[in-house]
């Protein structure tokens, strides 16, 4: 099950994502995507993966994907949500894979 961390690119905290409307900011635009939980933690089905995204202390966002179809695919996932999340705070976002 892989996993990453969202950080920005300067090491500060992020910008403040209202909780409760994660989908809006969080949710890849490209995918077709059905949300589990959108309530302080994002959980949702893209294809065959269940995805979760919640804050983490230390200013980073964390994500969880189970039953992705390919490393590469759940690269792509992680990849996408950094960039939904650097879009919507103007800041910019980097992702890291802390395990397979």
């Amino acid at each position: 099950m892989p996993e990453y961390t969202i950080s920005t690119r300067g090491g500060s905290d992020w910008p403040d994502v209202p909780a409760g409307d994660l989908s809006a900011y969080l949710l890849p635009k490209s995918l077709e995507c059905e949300v589990v939980d959108d309530d302080g933690v994002l959980v949702f089905r893209a294809g065959k993966a269940t995805v979760t995204v919640s804050w983490e202390l230390g200013g980073t966002w964390y994500i969880d994907i189970e039953g992705s179809e390919s490393t590469g695919s759940a690269d792509q996932l992680a990849a996408e949500i950094a960039q939904q999340l650097g879009d919507a705070t103007g800041a910019e976002a980097v992702h890291h894979k802390v395990a397979d």
